[in-house]
């Protein structure tokens, strides 16, 4: 696991809070209109042909709640994966995951609704997160196997919410978490990749060692869990 700052997650934090700021200068984070003309995801001009909205989409927020619970999730789970994957394996899981969530939500949502947000690809951290933990889960131990049951009580209960609670875009949760599993799962680290194992064959000292970033990773997983409760009640990934 590296100790490398996550420059990507830094990046995309600075990124969504432009893209707030743009929306409020040009007439109001919440307003559906402006959110269309910005590129929210909007079923009839996705199907004339308005793709990028697939993706431009991720990184518009409806209001400063919305703003500030996904990025501080992004800032939590996405630095997890960054450190594990690396810098240019976890743009790729974000970006993939996003476009995936956005995917979802386009073809199951409402024809009416306008959807926004991050949280498609913060999903598909924690799905890159599930496959990394899957793949590892004999090099690591019990702890890889405890950690791979918190990331599925995580993702269960947030669904769970997501279809209690009306306004969330669970389907772009859903779509999130299913990309982001499967192209972690194939763009999965050596153990030897994370820079303070020692080697591919786990012995005791590179174990133990695997273990601490591991134990780290288990503590950050708490707190994320304790701000994506938080998210499904404020509304994470909300719709109009």
């Amino acid at each position: 696991m590296s100790n490398a700052k996550p420059i990507v997650v830094y990046s995309l934090l600075g990124l969504n809070l432009a893209c707030w700021i743009l929306l409020e200068l040009t007439g109001g984070s919440q307003d559906p209109a402006n959110l269309r003309r910005l590129g929210a995801i909007t079923f009839f001009e996705i199907s004339r042909g308005e793709y990028w909205r697939l993706l431009t989409a991720m990184f518009l927020h409806i209001g400063a709640a919305h703003l500030a619970v996904n990025c501080l999730s992004l800032l939590i789970m996405g630095g997890i994966v960054e450190r594990i994957f690396g810098n240019v394996r976890f743009a790729i899981v974000y970006l993939c995951s996003g476009l995936g969530g956005s995917a979802f939500s386009y073809a199951m949502i409402p024809a009416v609704s306008v959807g926004a947000g991050a949280s498609g690809a913060i999903f598909g951290c924690l799905g890159a997160l599930g496959g990394f933990f899957l793949l590892r889960r004999k090099d690591l131990g019990e702890l890889g196997r405890q950690n791979l049951n918190a990331v599925l009580i995580l993702a269960g209960i947030n669904f769970v919410f997501g279809f209690i609670i009306p306004g969330i875009d669970n389907w772009a949760h859903l779509g999130g978490f299913i990309i982001g599993g499967l192209v972690g799962i194939g763009l999965v680290p050596p153990l030897r990749g994370m820079r303070q194992t020692a080697s591919v064959n786990i012995d005791n000292k590179s174990r133990s060692t695997a273990n601490t970033s591991v134990s780290r990773i288990s503590v950050s997983m708490l707190t994320a869990f304790l701000v994506f409760a938080i998210a499904m009640w404020i509304g994470n990934g909300r719709l109009y």
